[in-house]
């Protein structure tokens, strides 16, 4: 009777024991918790959030080194259109300096016309001269940054998130996904659209296909389109 009394004390223990464990959760919920609250931070109405999936991944992508990889994808893109209209205006003003060229017949108005072309060519001339090796830099830091997107090991997760809500005027949107980097314990995150990630992913395609800086240099523009 005492062994049957101490079993059954036993038994009782073992079941308050396993109820009042404490929850553990699944990665894929922590994750879903994390990316489903800094979304509804952003969003005008986020009452209207609701989970359709949620996905991960180990990641080794550096997040810092995309981060750093669309700020000079856009520097570099700003400065080749400065360098671009810089060689226009060099060429008007060249030509302008042309059609005014003075000689012994040349009025008051036309040499102005000459002189005005003339400085404002060579102002034009010395920009160009300063920003060129300024885009080369740049050139230089995103091709660096590129060989190094990956670090050597497993550095957090990549999250898969598909959901709904209403946009900014209260229509119910079609399902919206983005993805999102975590860090291995799901503390902080850093996302972005399906088409933000494709345009960023065609930039590195780009950059790894010309082999020499200059050869990028010269095909930079092609960024801008893709």
């Amino acid at each position: 009777m005492k062994k049957k009394y101490l079993l059954f004390i036993a038994i009782i223990f073992m079941l308050v024991s396993c109820n009042t464990a404490p929850y553990i959760p699944t990665n894929e919920e922590r994750a879903e918790n994390l990316v489903s609250n800094c979304i509804k931070d952003w969003l005008t109405y986020p009452e209207s959030y609701e989970t359709v999936s949620t996905r991960i991944d180990s990641s080794r992508i550096n997040v810092s080194k995309m981060v750093e990889i669309i700020k000079l994808t856009k520097e570099c893109n700003d400065l080749y259109d400065k360098i671009r209209t810089l060689e226009r205006r060099i060429e008007s003003a060249q030509s302008t300096m042309e059609i005014y060229a003075p000689d012994k017949y040349s009025s008051k108005f036309s040499i102005g016309n000459y002189n005005r072309a003339k400085a404002e060519k060579e102002e034009y001339e010395l920009e160009f001269k300063q920003l060129n090796p300024k885009l080369e830099n740049k050139v230089l830091a995103l091709r660096n940054s590129t060989n190094d997107l990956y670090d050597s090991e497993i550095n957090g997760w990549a999250v898969t998130h598909r959901f709904r809500c209403q946009n900014d005027y209260g229509a119910q949107m079609p399902p919206q996904e983005m993805l999102f980097f975590c860090d291995l314990n799901f503390e902080r995150c850093q996302g972005w659209t399906v088409e933000q990630i494709e345009y960023f992913f065609k930039i590195i395609e780009h950059v790894k296909e010309f082999e020499t800086d200059k050869a990028l240099l010269k095909n930079l523009q092609d960024i801008r389109y893709i």
